[in-house]
Formats: C-alpha cells, structure tokens, sequence
C-alpha cells in the first residue's frame, strides 16, 4: 500500500508509477482524512510507502496528521518488519525530512526502511514563480529516469542505515517558518474568477467556501499545498500581488 499526499499532482505522479510497477494500492491522504479512514490492514509481503512534496525541507503538516492517527494492523510472522519506504518530491532538496518521517513512524512502531529523494518541478508559487514549460520537459525526463533506479530499489527491499539520517539545520530554520507562516489572509479571487468552486473541491483540508459565487478562505492557515492557485481554470486566484503575472504549475496527470 502507498499513501500519497499531492497538491499539483507530482507526487500522484510519482506514487502511480510505484504502485503500477510493483502492485501496489494507493491510498489518499487527502481522502483519508476527509473520510476519517486511518486504519489499514497489512498483507504479508505488502509494502508500505509513503510519497508526498517536501514543505520547507520539511513533511507537510497534513502527512504530520494522518500519521499521527495511523493504525496498520500487520499480518507478519514473529519478529519481521514491514519493509516501509518514503519518497519525496521536490524542487531542491528534502533536507531532514527522511528524519522526521522516521521519527513519526517511530512512535507507530514502523521503520523506515529506506528514504528517496525525486526532483521534480518547483511549483511552490506563494514564494516563487513554477518552473517554466521548457525546464519542465527537461526535469520530466530526469525524474522518470530515477524512478527506474527507486523502483528498483524497493522491489529488492533496499535498506538503509536509519542511523546515518539527521536532522539538517536546513530543516531547523525553514520548517517552524512553514507551520507558522501557512497563512492563508493573502490568498483571493481576482475578476477572473467565474464561480466554478474547482478551489474548494481540491483543498486537500476544505477551507475554501464559496460566498456569493466567489471563494473565501475560513481559516487561518492551510496546508499551503497552492492546489487552489496552481490549478484554478481561470487563473483567478492568488497570493498578494506577485502572482498577478506569474505562470501556474499543474501536472498533466491531473488534466
């Protein structure tokens, strides 16, 4: 079983070609904890993965949650693990986030046995503009060439040392500035918004609303997963002024 976080579809893209590949179910993260579904049961010889964005070298604070409330029932003989594995997708790099994986998976009695890092397009718009039509090609064909390689490598159960893993000071300073600064007051609908309501339908944690056929925002902080700003038709949403000519990013396996 994959469970898979994805706001602009690059790591839907990433856990579809896994779970094609090796048979495995996926799961969605988003769904899960809209339908309050945590509890899993573990076949023997199944996987677990877990495929989802890096936040601010970070895991975004919706993984944080369904981990948080996991429950996997396993069916393995006396004294065998699960063989469990991350992937991360990112723009740069994942910094500690194998680390905190570990240590949230830790605390459910699971190992991360191995942890891989996949560049893919940057599309984190609330602080720079996605990376552009050309690059994409580019990077596309880089990230399907290691997926072949990370395949590969849990389909032999590759296993690293869980020891080696730390917490960077990379994710020390940009991850507190993830949780506390996923506001939400700079997001609006610009006139070109048409009513369509496609913000509120992709808000992985539904604080989207409609009010007089325009979307308000009804809480504070998001998950800042820019699944409303990135994939919005109209192009109408955005995060103060700077996004006003800035391109969107969203990922053909969402079209």
């Amino acid at each position: 079983m994959i469970f898979y976080f994805t706001g602009t579809g690059n790591s839907l893209y990433a856990a579809k070609k896994i779970g094609d590949e090796l048979g495995e179910d996926l799961i969605d993260i988003t769904a899960a904890m809209k339908e309050k579904s945590f509890s899993y049961r573990l076949s023997s010889n199944e996987k677990i993965g877990f495929v989802f964005p890096v936040y601010f070298y970070g895991v975004p604070s919706i993984v944080v949650d369904f981990i948080a409330e996991l429950k996997i029932e396993k069916n393995l003989e006396a004294g065998l693990k699960p063989y469990v594995f991350g992937v991360m997708t990112c723009g740069g790099g994942m910094g500690g986030t194998p680390k905190m994986l570990q240590e949230l998976l830790e605390k459910h009695e699971l190992p991360l046995t191995a942890a891989f890092e996949l560049k893919m397009a940057s599309n984190y718009i609330m602080m720079y503009q996605p990376t552009g039509p050309d690059l994409q090609k580019k990077i596309r064909i880089s990230t399907d060439k290691k997926l072949v390689d990370i395949i590969a490598a849990i389909s032999k159960n590759k296993k690293e040392d869980s020891g080696k893993r730390k917490k960077t000071l990379l994710t020390s300073v940009a991850y507190p500035l993830y949780l506390h600064g996923r506001k939400t007051r700079l997001f609006y609908a610009d006139e070109k918004c048409n009513g369509c309501g496609k913000c509120t339908r992709v808000c992985p944690v539904s604080v989207i609303q409609m009010e007089n056929d325009k979307p308000v925002w009804m809480a504070k902080q998001c998950t800042h997963c820019s699944a409303c700003i990135n994939r919005c038709p109209q192009e109408a949403i955005q995060y103060g002024k700077k996004t006003l000519k800035w391109r969107r990013f969203e990922n053909p396996i969402l079209k």
